[in-house]
């Protein structure tokens, strides 16, 4: 069969974030399609699509979405505040007015509700009335009729429902929705419900006022037929058709069972026939639910009189407050569900009527809970079911979401998909996606057939002629979906030959197949390895070592390195890799020392600047270690104390006082001078003279008056008496201006011992002395250097230390200041890896000398030995063997450090000792016989012999031997015969 490939159109819109596109509507007049998304309400132009025209805050669930004329009724959660809103529809941030959201809008944007707006302008809403959602009610409001509601707390009325959706059919307004069923009383069981009331109902008087008069309602039965049929409880949602007065609905099993849904189509007849039929009726809560007859069967909604209420009897009113449940259950027009499918669960519905060539067909679209769209052809006669056409996937397999809203548009034929966070849009005609008579003739799609004319799959609208358009829809069609490969089970490992080149090997190989399935109709083969391969008997080998690469000094110890690698040839499919090292190190250059290291020592402090202020010169020094051709310059200045000088003001003295060529009245005047200087200058005895003051006074000539200065004369006031002024003892220094490195010090005095008066003489010389003082130097402290380069390693293996060092110069601690604290030297481990053994194999021994001792010798093979390595003796001794026939006694090496222990312990002396011991153990027996001959007449416990328990004797015994194991077996069986004889004496003194 000819494979096709299903295309999944996907048209994504702008990412918003925090929407929820769960309710669109459509002006059919104004060609806008409008969807809300929590408090934001978005008007698309069906021909332009997407164009926002207004949004809020983002805190509002727009739950109530509903097209009135002109206007756009809008309700939503308004943060558990609900409210309602008329605007412009189109220019939607216009609004008209505002009201409350209460019974209107959920208060929880996780309440399920419906509305509608009748042409006469009455909301009628199926919602929660209060914040918990513990009253729901079906309410009306608006419009010109009286609100009503059903009753409050009844669960007969209402028993905890999830409403679904809602129509406005002739004089009835139905209502969809599930809840649990009060009428079971086995368990909790949910039923689905469809009930109606009157539109034109005004409520009771007394009974039932503000409350439906007319309100009924009848079970929905969607079942899978059988000897115990599979019922399908929940309704999730539905789509009336009103041309056929059918509706269609989606029902499921609950959240808590196994996952199925069907689709069931119920005639309106048969609901009007299910509510003129008997009610279901309770007495009290112990009672049955007993079929009840109905009173009026051939109930119709009256006519409206305010005044009369000629429709509300008594008796009618208590019949309404009573009977509400029915006592049939609306079956669906066929008895098996139009369509069923296991493990998942329908969430909305849309249904499209299309006229083919021979018929008109039903076409339903279900959403999924995983995301996708799966269109289903309604079954044509009873003979032929329902065909799955197609599935639309919106979403990456990986990234999928629910879908919110559904709604289709017949006039475009397009399919409208609300999700979280953006609409799509899905055209329901794809007949360009079949590009062959076969593949659109046999995907039996109602929309599409194949023009013959044309040469092309087009719609009935396109084509030419319809007799020249060809379809066939008289079964479902063939679903050759793509199938992607998979890999079936490993077989089992058997012998096989691997070439490599020219290397040829026996190998272990195992296979398998891609046909778990294998790929078909455009599947992706089989991702990965089908034969495996191991322990082939290929080993790896090492390629020749490289040249030496050149010395990494040019002078001094350095090292060279070689490599080589393991490719010749590789070790492949559990071959054995190359046994040894890959790389080759050697020492160089080590009888070509280095000359002495030229360099500069460390900068010196900064010299003491040329000036205090105003900007002067430093200098530091360094000095060139090891000879004297360092590059550079021994001396470096750079300024400091660049900051300006302060101002300095500096007076001379004055003169003495000296006559002028002025008389008066026979007498003269005198007049005396001082300079004033002031400057930015960083030493007081750099200023210069500046500024020059003079004083005059009057002489008379006869002296009886004295002298006076010239304004004591002006003003008249002149005294007989002068007084010259006197200094004043000197005061105390004050503090030094710096605790070193020369500061300032002063100390004053005043002209007031005595003040001068009536024109005496003012005291002469400074009123201020300064002083240098704490001329010694500063004290410096001492400071680290930078650490200088690890030195390296002292040895290549076997753990050696590399070493670096600083000097406490920078600067040096000077004039008392303290020294560096810390170490001036560190040290730290390197190549501690274990070295190589470097000793050769031992000579044979070599024939016994004159003085009966043999030798053996043997020599490092390593050229500058570093660490442990040949350490130890180069030469061995023994004494020759003599000729026996005991067990030849073997010599353990031993290094010039250790102890030769019995190294002179031979055969005669094993014999002395031995009969040593027996004859000493003999006497010690005598004496024991001879002591218990003595005491004879003591108990028989008391002449026993008990010797040292065996086990402790044994393991001291095991323990010693142990101990003796580096020296070889001969010795350690001599030790034990000494070492058992000295327990044979101990056991026998003991026992004494």
């Amino acid at each position: 069969p000819t494979c096709i490939i299903r295309e999944k159109p996907v048209i994504s819109l702008k990412d918003w974030l925090c929407y929820d596109f769960a309710n669109t509507h459509f002006s059919e007049l104004a060609q806008f399609c409008i969807c809300n998304a929590n408090s934001l309400h978005f008007c698309y132009h069906l021909h332009i699509f997407p164009y926002v025209f207004s949004q809020e805050e983002c805190q509002n669930y727009i739950r109530v979405l509903l097209v009135n004329g002109d206007r756009l009724f809008t309700c939503g959660t308004n943060a558990f505040t609900p409210i309602c809103t008329n605007r412009t529809l189109t220019n939607l941030t216009e609004v008209h007015d505002q009201i409350s959201g209460m019974a209107r809008c959920p208060y929880n944007p996780l309440h399920n509700s419906t509305a509608l707006i009748t042409s006469s302008g009455e909301l009628y809403a199926a919602t929660a009335m209060d914040f918990s959602g513990r009253d729901p009610a079906i309410y009306r409001s608006l419009g010109g009729l009286p609100p009503l509601r059903t009753a409050q707390y009844n669960s007969k009325w209402l028993n905890e429902p999830n409403f679904v959706s809602s129509y406005d059919i002739g004089n009835f307004t139905y209502f969809f929705f599930r809840e649990n069923a009060v009428e079971h009383d086995c368990g909790r069981t949910v039923f689905s419900r469809a009930a109606r009331v009157c539109k034109n109902d005004i409520g009771g008087r007394f009974l039932l006022e503000d409350t439906w008069t007319t309100f009924m309602k009848a079970r929905l039965n969607c079942s899978r037929p059988g000897e115990i049929p599979f019922n399908y409880n929940e309704l999730q949602g539905t789509f009336f058709l009103p041309e056929l007065e059918l509706l269609y609905g989606i029902f499921t099993t609950n959240v808590n069972s196994i996952a199925a849904s069907a689709v069931c189509a119920f005639n309106l007849s048969a609901i009007t026939q299910v509510f003129s039929g008997p009610f279901k009726y309770q007495e009290n809560s112990r009672s049955a639910w007993l079929p009840y007859p109905n009173p009026n069967p051939d109930f119709q909604c009256g006519t409206i009189d305010y005044g009369s209420y000629v429709n509300l009897t008594e008796r009618n009113l208590q019949d309404a407050q009573k009977f509400i449940l029915m006592h049939e259950v609306v079956q669906p027009v066929v008895p098996v569900p139009y369509f069923m499918e296991d493990n998942v669960r329908f969430s909305h519905v849309a249904v499209d009527v299309v006229q083919g060539k021979d018929m008109l067909y039903h076409i339903i679209y279900l959403a999924t809970d995983y995301g996708t769209i799966k269109k289903v052809l309604s079954p044509l006669n009873q003979t032929m079911g329902s065909c799955l056409l197609d599935e639309i996937e919106l979403f990456p397999p990986k990234k999928r979401q629910p879908i919110r809203s559904l709604l289709i548009l017949h006039s475009r034929s397009e399919l409208f998909v609300g999700v979280r966070d953006q609409v799509i849009k899905i055209p329901l005609m794809r007949c360009n996606f079949h590009k062959s008579r076969d593949a659109c003739v046999g995907a039996r799609d109602p929309y599409c057939g194949w023009d013959l004319v044309l040469k092309k799959c087009t719609t009935l609208e396109e084509s030419v002629s319809m007799s020249q358009w060809e379809q066939s829809i008289t079964r479902c069609p063939v679903r050759n979906v793509t199938v992607d490969g998979h890999f079936g089970a490993w077989s089992g490992w058997k012998a096989c030959s691997h070439s490599d080149g020219s290397s040829v090997g026996s190998c272990q190989c195992r296979t398998r197949a891609c046909d778990s399935p294998s790929p078909q109709c455009g599947g992706q083969p089989c991702q990965g390895i089908s034969v495996e391969v191991a322990n082939c008997s290929r080993n790896g080998a090492w390629t020749p070592w490289t040249a030496w690469a050149p010395c990494s000094t040019s002078c001094g110890i350095g090292f060279q390195v070689r490599q080589r690698s393991c490719s010749n040839p590789t070790p492949r499919h559990g071959g054995r890799v190359c046994v040894g090292q890959n790389r080759e190190e050697r020492y160089c250059n080590e009888h070509l020392p280095c000359p002495p290291h030229v360099y500069w020592s460390a900068w010196s402090p900064w010299e003491r600047c040329t000036v205090p202020c105003g900007g002067g010169i430093q200098s530091r020094r360094r000095v060139c270690e090891n000879g004297n051709e360092c590059p550079g310059c021994s001396v470096e200045f750079q300024s400091c104390n660049t900051l300006p000088c302060p101002d300095l003001k500096k007076t001379t003295p004055w003169t003495p006082w000296t006559p002028v060529n002025i008389s008066d009245n026979g007498g003269h005047y005198e007049q005396r001078f001082r300079y004033t200087c002031k400057a930015r200058v960083p030493e007081p005895s750099l200023l210069e003279v500046g500024r020059q003051r003079i004083e005059m006074r009057y002489c008379s000539s006869d002296g009886s008056t004295g002298c006076s200065t010239d304004d004591l004369l002006r003003s008249g006031r002149i005294s007989g008496l002068t007084v010259n002024g006197g200094w004043s003892a000197w005061g105390p220094w004050s503090q030094c201006s710096r605790d070193c490195s020369s500061g300032v010090r002063n100390r004053k005095r005043t002209c007031s011992n005595p003040k001068p008066k009536y024109g005496g003489i003012t005291c002469l010389g400074p009123a201020q002395e300064f002083q240098e003082c704490n001329t010694t130097p500063c004290p410096v402290d001492g400071s680290w250097s930078c650490w200088s380069p690890w030195s390296k390693c002292s040895v290549t293996c076997g753990g050696g230390h590399y070493m670096r060092t600083r000097t406490c110069n920078n600067p040096p601690p000077a004039y008392g200041g303290d020294i560096c604290l810390g170490l001036h030297t560190e040290e730290a481990l390197c190549n501690i890896q274990p070295c190589p053994e470097s000793w050769s194999d031992w000579s044979e021994w070599s024939p016994c000398d004159s003085s009966g001792s043999q030798v053996r010798l043997r020599h490092c093979d390593v050229l500058f030995p570093t660490g442990n390595q040949c350490s130890g003796n180069s030469s061995e001794t023994r004494a020759c063997l003599p000729i026996s026939n005991f067990i030849p006694e073997t010599s353990v090496a031993h290094s010039s450090r250790e102890e030769r222990w019995c190294g002179d312990f031979n055969v005669f002396h094993m014999i002395a000792v031995g009969l040593s011991s027996s004859i000493l153990g003999c006497l010690v027996t005598l004496l024991v016989y001879t002591y218990c001959q003595r005491y004879q007449q003591q108990s028989h416990d008391a002449t026993v012999i008990h010797p040292i328990s065996a086990a402790p004797l044994n393991t001291s015994i095991t323990n010693h031997i142990n101990k003796l194991d580096k020296y070889d077996s001969v010795e350690a069986i001599k030790v034990g015969v000494i070492y058992s004889y000295d327990q044979q004496y101990v056991i026998h003194m003991g026992n004494r």
